[in-house]
């Protein structure tokens, strides 16, 4: 199957975009955490979150918009914004859109500082840095897609020194393990000489480690942290072992992200033949028979995908669910009849 870039690795249409986001204009007496959001308030956060999942990121932009003036001062409100924010930007990255719009940078400095304001007040709290490090990170990122590579660099190690701080303060935090499992990553993939250099040493099996613990006992944060996991175990490592029940889950909740829906088809390919996966890689083309039509980038071709679960449902001896396949196969034009003939012969 062909390679997609990542999509590291968080997340009402119409007067709701022009909603302004009010909520980071001033510091507050009141300590914020993630106990004293309005339940409703983080109920709609946690859905327009699922939209961005979804590459639904106007709605997810629309929705966070509309909810925040609930809660105008918890920085968990800016935090789903920029994220948001970000991964739109890095999606459109992939269609050869390569610029960070001043917006963002404008969102991200508003949110820097007013969290910035509340760890000046309650320093001996985790939550400011939770917030900031998340901050500090997805600004550094934006930074490094603009070319600021210094700037970006100084962001990500405030962020990450913020994480750990507070995971040191309150080591049940671990909706911080998200962006602590990344840096531990990225920076475990770097040169060695440049690890020495920026002093950036991490190790990639401990940030995928981070990271499992984040998708198994974060609260909000459990849900990008297991897509952001699942996409770099099955496109950037190629390591399929054990990801067939997050992959199963994230496939089906997020239907229209064709990140899980190849790498369903990547598994399959892999030797990971299983009933689960071939159900599930067979509702993903009757999805785009339905009309889902992933990006030309991705070169997502029905066809194609029919032949790769023919081959599965044989190799498995599961001749009728493979001849469902076929017989539309063998229907088709040059040169899916050939290949299809072709498989059968093979047989």
């Amino acid at each position: 199957m062909p390679k997609v870039p990542r999509t590291p690795a968080l997340f009402l249409f119409a007067l709701a975009l022009f909603l302004p986001i009010k909520a980071f204009s001033a510091a507050s007496a009141t300590l914020w955490t993630d106990q004293n959001i309005p339940p409703l308030v983080l109920a709609r956060l946690s859905q327009a979150q699922d939209l961005a999942l979804d590459l639904r990121y106007d709605e997810a932009e629309a929705m966070i918009r509309a909810v925040t003036p609930k809660a105008p001062e918890h920085p968990l409100c800016g935090v789903f914004l920029v994220a948001t924010l970000l991964s739109r930007i890095q999606e459109s990255f992939k269609t050869g859109t390569k610029v960070v719009p001043p917006s963002f940078f404008k969102e991200a400095d508003r949110l820097v500082e007013s969290i910035g304001k509340q760890r000046a007040e309650f320093p001996d709290s985790p939550y400011p840095r939770v917030y900031l490090g998340a901050a500090y990170g997805m600004r550094g990122l934006a930074k490094l897609y603009s070319g600021d590579y210094l700037a970006s660099y100084w962001d990500g190690k405030k962020g990450a020194a913020l994480l750990k701080e507070a995971v040191a303060k309150d080591p049940t935090l671990y909706n911080a393990y998200m962006g602590l499992g990344q840096f531990e990553y990225y920076c475990g993939t770097l040169a060695g000489v440049l690890q020495f250099i920026l002093a950036l040493p991490g190790d990639p099996d401990k940030g995928l480690a981070m990271l499992k613990t984040c998708g198994e006992k974060a609260g909000y944060a459990a849900w990008p942290c297991r897509a952001y996991r699942i996409r770099l175990m099955t496109g950037e490592r190629h390591d399929f072992v054990g990801v067939e029940p997050e992959l199963l889950a994230l496939s089906v909740r997020y239907p229209d992200n064709y990140d899980f829906a190849l790498a369903v088809f990547r598994a399959l390919d892999a030797g990971i033949n299983t009933p689960a996966l071939r159900r599930a890689a067979g509702g993903i083309v009757q999805h785009m028979e339905h009309g889902w039509l992933p990006p030309a980038f991705v070169h997502m071709d029905k066809d194609a995908l029919r032949l790769s679960l023919a081959q599965a449902s044989l190799a498995a001896g599961d001749a009728a669910g493979a001849a469902a396949y076929l017989d539309v196969l063998l229907a088709r034009p040059e040169p899916w009849h050939s290949r299809a003939e072709a498989l059968l012969k093979s047989k």
